[in-house]
């Protein structure tokens, strides 16, 4: 036993520096978006082209491509992880649709409020942590893909649709908020990602999708950059860009901590989970912000806010969920773990 925990420490060690290394990743990009906006090659007008070209071009490919990663022989045994997901989204959308009316927000501000609360990015960010911890081929990683294509995308071609129909675009919800999601091309792409599930993809057209599913983040990012108003951090903004991200990365994962051990989750499992409710909130929320006239600018603030934010709490949350033996193989890391998770409802 000593001797399995000894050669995994430099992998444990290394979970804390890959999380910082994808953040500041991130946050490069959105100062390469901003200094763009500084030197007058990118104005704030430019990003609803960004934004198009996500919405209407990568994302879809991307969403065709991660249905394809699902296995249907697990879709019993994660089951469970998936329903945790839309619990976690559930009550962080009611939480944070009642602080929308406490605050009293306006309501394109109330919008962007709501979805950045509930969604995080399982895919982008979650990925990378779930395979640097556990490896492409465990259990682990595919209870990830199923967190992140079943319990996350499904949300957010629907939920997420409805939502910022309903707060951007009318005043009252109706059934043409239903027919927006029918209409939604990344839920297009799901519906055909799901009827060709068992074709194989010739080697070139499969090319071509990895290369514009690779543009999704930057677009995004760069749009980020170029929406952001710095000023709004410490100003108008600041209480209710605090309550999003106190909902998002510390109320989420708490009630996945709970579900989990409620359910009788393995370690293994629950550490994803708990990893996975954790994470930094969807950037593709701003897509979603300009395409239905949602607050934009705070829809930049809190996602910013979110990743800077998150590159404090997520570190905490992997080193907490990591089995106990694989903290750096120390006695103290041992007992400490242990404690935690003798914490948690089994």
């Amino acid at each position: 036993m000593k001797g399995e925990i000894i050669s995994r420490e430099p992998e444990e060690a290394t979970v804390v520096t890959d999380i910082l290394v994808v953040v500041a990743q991130i946050v490069g990009l959105i100062v390469v978006g901003a200094l763009l906006k500084w030197a007058q090659v990118l104005r704030q007008e430019h990003a609803a082209l960004l934004n198009s070209l996500v919405m209407n071009l990568t994302l879809p490919v991307t969403v065709f491509r991660a249905v394809r990663m699902l296995k249907a022989e697990y879709l019993q045994q994660m089951l469970k992880v998936v329903l945790v997901a839309y619990a976690v989204v559930a009550v962080c959308g009611v939480v944070a649709y009642l602080f929308t009316r406490w605050l009293r927000l306006e309501r394109r501000t109330a919008g962007a409020f709501i979805i950045v609360s509930m969604l995080g990015s399982t895919a982008f960010l979650g990925y990378p942590l779930v395979r640097g911890l556990f490896g492409d081929g465990s259990t682990e990683f595919t209870a990830a893909v199923f967190y992140s294509e079943l319990g996350t995308l499904i949300p957010i071609l629907t939920v997420a649709v409805i939502v910022a129909s309903r707060y951007g675009e009318g005043e009252r919800f109706t059934w043409r908020n239903l027919l927006a999601v029918l209409k939604f091309g990344p839920f297009v792409a799901f519906l055909i990602g799901l009827l060709f599930y068992a074709d194989p993809i010739p080697p070139v057209i499969d090319g071509m999708l990895q290369l514009l599913q690779a543009a999704t983040v930057p677009l995004i990012m760069l749009s980020l950059g170029i929406t952001i108003r710095w000023g709004d951090f410490f100003g108008r903004q600041a209480w209710s860009i605090a309550l999003v991200n106190g909902i998002k990365l510390l109320l989420a994962p708490l009630v996945a901590i709970l579900l989990s051990g409620l359910l009788g989750f393995d370690e293994g499992i629950r550490s994803v989970t708990i990893l996975m409710s954790a994470l930094p909130s969807l950037m593709l929320c701003l897509s979603y912000a300009n395409q239905y006239h949602l607050d934009i600018e705070f829809a930049s603030n809190a996602l910013f806010a979110s990743f800077f934010l998150g590159s404090i709490t997520l570190p905490i949350v992997a080193w907490l969920t990591s089995p106990a033996e694989w903290v750096y193989g120390t006695q103290f890391g041992r007992a400490f773990a242990s404690t935690i998770f003798n914490l948690v409802p089994r």
